[in-house]
């Protein structure tokens, strides 16, 4: 991307920390607060904490980068980061944790919306907007990143707990990672604003800048689907199996090590799949939805933890595909509207199923936290017969 005039490792790099802030400490809390004795259900409301708030701070945001700059709004965001792990270090009684946990996501609202219209933004730009090759790129890229911050995050936890096995490292480690986030920030370029529609569009027999936008058509509603799969599932399997793990004795460090397994598995294939056309996706979602049902049922039965390393791993490689396939379509349809208020829908359902997920998995985790896997099974079904229902919507000719 050597004409695109846009310093691009900032924009790499900071979804990278913050995931690895993110998912470091996601595994953290169900671990730490089991081991003190706390009900499953109150693990929930921890743990989904920075979800709930996530719910409505990507829409009480979504215009304050026009008035005061994208990368403003990244600095505020990361310094917020800071300041509620200062707090995490002093404190995690539960009700501390929550207050500060819920704020995380308020400044989460801040980071990511922008951080996804930044995409869009540049996917605009002289050099790129004729070149869907240079799109699929940066839509490549920016993806890995925040997939690498996963895998990082989570090899580094196993590492760490396997020779020293005190959760409460993970939160010390978390500290350390939101400086470094905030420095990164420094070195964010604003980008320039977008072309207006109209320059976009101005050539009428420009059929190559068309062929990919005009000739897509889908609802609105099939990548907020895909997305609310992808997060809800996720979300989930984030609370009940680390519950189950302690439940069933098995080490500390292992929880990390099968999500760096899951992670890797889904950075090695969006690194791949990002680059297959709206047509692959669309056929071979319905046989990933299925699969993704059968990994849950079986993790509802297994003790095995061998199995379990097996199932993170394909679970993994399927759900990289749901991500990568609603990716894309928020992307066209930002560019076709010369928009970012998709990115706000986007996130928000994120958000949502981050919170839901875990909220209903920690209630039924009360009764049996077998049930819960159950239910993420015939969640996913549920899943694949909507997916039939609006698959012939999504049309490319």
């Amino acid at each position: 991307m050597k004409n695109l005039n846009y310093r691009l490792y900032p924009l790499y790099f900071l979804p990278f920390i913050r995931v690895a802030m993110g998912m470091t400490l996601g595994l953290a809390i169900p671990l730490y607060y089991t081991q003190t004795g706390l009900n499953p259900e109150v693990i929930s409301f921890l743990f989904s904490a920075t979800a709930l708030s996530y719910l409505f701070s990507p829409l009480l945001f979504r215009n304050i980068h026009k008035k005061i700059g994208k990368k403003k709004c990244l600095l505020i965001a990361s310094l917020g980061f800071i300041l509620i792990q200062i707090g995490l270090q002093f404190s995690l009684e539960p009700v501390s944790a929550f207050i500060l946990l819920f704020l995380d996501g308020v400044f989460l609202g801040l980071f990511w919306p922008v951080l996804l219209s930044t995409v869009s933004a540049i996917s605009d730009y002289d050099a790129m907007r004729d070149n869907d090759l240079m799109k699929n790129q940066l839509l490549k890229h920016y993806s890995i990143s925040w997939n690498l911050g996963s895998v990082f995050s989570y090899l580094l936890g196993a590492c760490i707990l396997f020779f020293i096995s005190d959760i409460l490292l993970m939160f010390k480690v978390v500290f350390i990672y939101s400086i470094i986030g905030f420095i990164f920030v420094l070195f964010f370029k604003e980008p320039k604003s977008n072309f207006s529609k109209e320059q976009v569009f101005e050539k009428e027999d420009n059929t190559k800048l068309n062929s990919q936008k005009e000739n897509l058509v889908f609802p609105i509603l099939v990548p907020l689907f895909l997305i609310t799969m992808y997060a809800f599932s996720i979300g989930s399997i984030g609370l009940i199996y680390p519950i189950k793990s302690e439940l069933l004795h098995f080490a500390l460090f292992t929880n990390y090590l099968f999500n760096f397994i899951r992670m890797t598995a889904q950075t090695i294939l969006i690194s791949k799949n990002m680059s297959f056309s709206i047509n692959t996706f669309k056929k071979i979602t319905p046989f990933l939805l299925i699969i993704v049902c059968f990994c849950f049922f079986i993790m509802g039965f297994s003790e095995n933890l061998i199995l379990f390393g097996i199932l993170f791993g394909i679970f993994g490689t399927c759900i990289s595909f749901f991500y990568s396939f609603a990716f894309k379509l928020i992307v066209f349809r930002n560019i076709e509207e010369n928009t970012s208020k998709y990115s706000v829908y986007f996130e928000t359902i994120v958000g949502l199923n981050f919170w839901l997920g875990p909220i209903t998995c920690g209630f039924i985790a009360v009764l049996d936290i077998n049930l819960a896997f159950f239910f993420l099974s015939a969640f996913t079904f549920a899943g694949f017969i909507i997916y039939i229902a609006f698959k012939n919507k999504i049309r490319t000719d």
